[in-house]
């Protein structure tokens, strides 16, 4: 295949080939989240379609605020074209590693630490074309923020981890670049942490990042150098030392607790709950960010005691990485509400073509495993 043509039709014919040839398939982009999104092995009647030919920015209108780009570009050439006309995506996406696509990005759905005060993934989705488990290529939503027909459906690619179909083309709507950004640290236990927290949502700060780890919360105000100076010198803190690399660490998660092998009978969590959520009695390491909405866990305790402490504070938990023990890596979201992801699964892929190990529900082939 050459790498300059739109792969569009092809993709969609080796859909309907393997749905002829009775064989499921896992959408592979660069391999970066591979073990976010499957981790074991393919099962014997799956294959794998491999996407990062169809590649390219096909839109790019800094005044319009919006980006249009295939599903298989390298992140990396994203992220710097966009930042050659001064322009970012609003959710700061962390950056895996070299081969990482725009596609794996979406379908993980993960947003950085700008996501409080910016946007998350999800919703700076505008528009995407798909290609759905009949082979068929579907466009939904669009490229201007105002346009909201398949609005919902686009989103619905976020997190979607291959599920519902080839993601073929993304739409985003983008912000422009801070002119200025800076990083404070302040020494605090993680119940001193949530209430700054709390004490700093209710200021008019330039922030853009609240973070603890080890004992220390790391603070970053963006914005114009004055708004930022000001808020810097209101707020006495002093400046981090490496306040770049921490939240690069963070984001690319290429940082404690990410970057160690859990040990036997440990499991690195990541659990969402509202901000304000005092630390849960679970005994382990722990990493906040988004204001205290994002926690990430290492801990040996039980799964069933880690979820029970979670959905006692409304929040939800995923293994990350380390043996589930027999309970499932995503949380557990109720007969309802499976149901009805179960039903949007069966609209888009009727027969079961896509491999999406994590999903609960997921249809599978007559032929399958």
């Amino acid at each position: 295949m050459s790498e300059t043509a739109d792969y569009s039709q092809e993709l969609a014919r080796a859909v309907r080939e393997a749905a002829d040839g009775g064989r499921r398939l896992w959408i592979a982009g660069g391999g970066t989240r591979s073990t976010i999104a499957r981790p074991d092995p393919l099962p014997g009647d799956v294959e794998s379609l491999d996407v990062t030919a169809h590649r390219g920015i096909t839109h790019l209108a800094p005044s319009e605020l919006v980006v249009s780009v295939r599903a298989g570009t390298p992140l990396a050439e994203l992220q710097a074209e966009l930042a050659a006309v001064g322009m970012m995506l609003p959710f700061e996406p962390g950056d895996p590693g070299p081969g990482a696509t725009v596609g794996g990005m979406v379908a993980t759905g993960l947003s950085g630490p700008r996501r409080p005060w910016t946007a998350s993934l999800r919703d700076a989705v505008l528009g995407t074309r798909v290609i759905n488990g009949s082979g068929e290529i579907l466009r939904f939503g669009g490229e201007v923020m105002k346009n909201v027909a398949g609005f919902d459906v686009s989103r619905l690619m976020a997190g979607s981890l291959g599920g519902l179909g080839v993601l073929l083309e993304v739409s985003f709507k983008l912000l422009p670049r801070p002119a200025h950004e800076l990083t404070l640290q302040r020494n605090l236990d993680a119940a001193g942490f949530i209430d700054a927290c709390r004490e700093l949502g209710r200021t008019a700060l330039p922030l853009s990042g609240l973070a603890w780890n080890d004992g220390r919360m790391y603070l970053r105000l963006s914005g114009g150098e004055q708004a930022v100076t000001e808020a810097a010198e209101r707020l006495g803190d002093a400046p981090a030392a490496d306040g770049e690399g921490f939240w690069s660490g963070l984001r690319d998660h290429r940082a404690e607790p990410f970057t160690r092998e859990p040990a036997p009978g440990e499991r690195l969590w990541r659990i969402v709950v509202p901000p304000a959520t005092p630390p849960p009695e679970l005994p382990g390491e722990w990493l906040l960010n988004w204001g205290g909405g994002e926690r990430w866990l290492r801990s040996e305790a039980d799964p069933a005691r880690v979820r029970t402490a979670v959905e006692a504070a409304g929040g939800h938990a995923r293994i990350w990485h380390g043996d589930p023990a027999g309970a499932p890596r995503l949380h557990p979201r109720g007969t309802a509400l499976e149901g009805l992801e179960a039903r949007v699964r069966q609209s888009m892929d009727p027969e079961g073509m896509f491999h999406s190990p994590l999903l609960p529900g997921s249809p599978a082939r007559a032929t399958g495993t």
